[in-house]
């Protein structure tokens, strides 16, 4: 009797396993590139809630409608590292540098940039470097601005990799009433901007907030 069963060939099977693999190589990197770009932005979002519950508490326990008349917002040292202290677990506590001979907060080598291929070490100093208990590494300086009383430099994941900025690097700003936003994304016409010059001053915390926790630059 005749069997009316149909196979593949072996030439089928080859060119339909050549078709996976090529589907698969063009959609597997950027699939990985966008899961992990989102699980920095999941971070960011976690240090972003931490502080905005730690400004609502201090000016409560303050009693104060603006941080502007707070300890913090007067640009005082003491007043930031009282405020991080009282308020958040701290791991690390690099005093005043990014890093040092025997502490690291922020990794010690230079920081890429998105779209570039020039570097910036952190050099300058904070009122105020930790780890906190999330790994998150933060610089925190107050400032007497018209616009914020304190800005935030944030590496979501301490110094490990890849500490590029607007991938795991960001800068939050902090207004009187102790909401977070991004004063540089607003300097650079709400747009993001990862040329060699600007370091930390992208806008990339303000581009993520514009669209809603997503990182699409």
């Amino acid at each position: 009797m005749r069997s009316n069963k149909k196979a593949f060939t072996l030439a089928e099977v080859l060119v339909t396993l050549g078709i996976i693999g090529v589907v698969s190589a063009m959609t597997v990197p950027n699939l990985v590139k966008n899961y992990q770009n989102q699980s920095l932005v999941t971070q960011l979002h976690k240090v972003y809630n931490e502080f905005s519950q730690a400004f609502e508490r201090y000016m409560s326990d303050q009693r104060v409608e603006s941080l502007a008349e707070s300890e913090l917002g007067g640009g005082s040292a003491a007043g930031v590292r009282a405020f991080m202290q009282n308020y958040f677990k701290i791991v690390n506590d690099c005093g005043g540098n990014y890093f040092t001979a025997s502490k690291t907060c922020f990794a010690s080598i230079p920081y890429g940039n998105i779209n570039s291929n020039t570097e910036t070490t952190f050099e300058n100093t904070c009122h105020g470097v930790y780890t906190l208990a999330s790994g998150a590494a933060i610089c925190i300086d107050a400032a007497n601005n018209a616009n914020y009383v304190a800005s935030i430099e944030v590496d979501v994941n301490g110094a490990q990799a890849p500490n590029i900025f607007g991938r795991d690097v960001f800068v939050m700003f902090v207004r009187p009433d102790g909401t977070l936003y991004d004063q540089n994304w607003i300097n650079n016409g709400e747009t993001t901007d990862f040329s060699g010059s600007k370091g930390t001053a992208t806008g990339a915390f303000g581009q993520i907030l514009n669209d809603n926790w997503q990182m699409n630059y």
